[in-house]
């Protein structure tokens, strides 16, 4: 019964055409020639803590460095198939990690375009787990745009826990949750491990913004 629901709502809006789809539904059509939408899930999340004594491209505090490896203990599970970022040295330290275990590859995506959530966006993205690194006032932006009301504001300056979830289900219909990780708890071995490499003072990173 309630996958001839699925099947009927998707008939409904596929008839819309390219006509805009009711609220709370992906304002974009599945790929290919079925009715019914492939799952995607996109998980957004701001930078990791920056150094703030200098204001061209800063790197990651040792905090910011923490952070990064909790995110990557955290979507261990996840499944991700796309790892999305900005230019800036933040961003791409606060994806390494993450990426490091699926093997994945960064895409740069431009914040300052007119839509986030465009339909090139949505079909190299169709049916995959997303990771997207953005920024205090783009990542709320991005999860916006796939709603498309205003629900998510600015993140505040000190916030750097916050993960914006959107599902897509069979039926094009979207869920979002906004989940806070503020405190973070990482493995005692891996806090060890980066303990010692910033005693050691071998903390380098290659900026990837040129």
């Amino acid at each position: 019964m309630k996958k001839l629901s699925l099947i009927l709502i998707a008939s409904i809006l596929l008839s819309c055409g390219d006509a805009e789809k009711p609220k709370g539904y992906v304002n974009f059509n599945p790929l290919g020639s079925t009715t019914e939408y492939d799952k995607t899930t996109y998980y957004f999340i701001r930078h990791a803590e920056k150094d703030l004594t200098t204001e061209e491209n800063p790197q990651l505090t040792f905090e910011g460095i923490k952070r990064s490896n909790y995110w990557a203990e955290y979507f261990t599970d996840k499944q991700l198939t796309a790892f999305y970022t900005t230019k800036f040295t933040r961003n791409y330290q606060t994806l390494i990690p993450i990426m490091h275990n699926f093997k994945g590859k960064p895409k740069v995506y431009e914040p300052k375009t007119d839509s986030l959530f465009s339909e090139t966006f949505w079909k190299d993205t169709y049916g995959k787990n997303v990771v997207v690194v953005g920024h205090n006032n783009t990542t709320p932006q991005f999860v916006n745009e796939i709603l498309r009301k205003d629900k998510y504001t600015t993140i505040e300056d000190g916030v750097y826990g916050n993960l914006y979830k959107v599902e897509i289900d069979e039926a094009g219909f979207i869920k979002d949750t906004l989940l806070n990780f503020e405190e973070i708890n990482l493995s005692e071995e891996l806090l060890k491990e980066l303990e010692y490499i910033k005693e050691a003072e071998e903390v380098e990173f290659t900026d990837f913004s040129s």
